[in-house]
This record gives structure tokens, sequence and C-alpha cells, in this order.
């Protein structure tokens, strides 16, 4: 399994204050101006995995989205884009590509390139 990730500006190898920023900058919708979303950051073997607690509405009849699960890579900083899996088994996922030399960090953000 190849993993996709994209670059960032970590201070490697990557530590939990360190994934707690990169989580901040990176995986952060600039659009949102009430800072309610938490990133709430947990340590594995290989990586962080961060997934984006986002505050309830006041119509609880809406159920909560689903929310992706990213991964900062130890190693280099690099994140990734999982399904709304366990993190667990997104970790170990995430292991078993790195394992088969699947990780490819690409050369910038989608998006980015563009204007």
């Amino acid at each position: 399994m190849q993993v996709h990730a994209y670059p960032t500006d970590a201070t490697v190898p990557v530590q939990l204050p360190e994934a707690e920023r990169i989580a901040a900058t990176h995986l952060s919708d600039p659009g949102d101006t009430t800072g309610g979303v938490e990133h709430v950051v947990t340590e594995f073997e290989s990586c962080f995995t961060v997934v984006a607690i986002v505050p309830s509405t006041a119509d609880q009849t809406i159920a909560p989205p689903l929310t992706p699960v990213s991964v900062i890579d130890k190693a280099t900083g690099a994140v990734s884009y999982w399904p709304s899996y366990p993190v667990a088994v997104v970790a170990e996922r995430y292991g078993a590509a790195l394992a088969d030399a699947g990780l490819i960090i690409e050369d910038d953000w989608p998006g980015a390139a563009e204007g």
C-alpha cells in the first residue's frame, strides 16, 4: 500500500509538542474564526494520529460529521489523510505501509501551486 503525504516545516524527529503545532498550523481550517475545533493528537510508534473534534451544534438532531484521521509521520513530519477509522487501525495500517516502503512525500500540498 502506498501512502501519499504532504511536507511540513516540522522539526524532526517529531515529538508531541511539534505534532500539536503541525496540527494547529497545517490541519486547521483557515476559515474557522471561532477557534472551536480541537485536535486530539495520539502518539504511536511511527506516527501521531490527529482527529479534529468539531463542537456540537445547538440542533442535536443533526448527527456530527465523521471526521477523517490525519497522520503525522514522526521521521519526516509529513501529513497524510485517512478515512474515519479508529486511530489504532490507522496507525497499524500506516506502520504496515512504512514497512513496505510505501510512504510517498509529495512536493507540495494539493492546490498549493494554483493561483
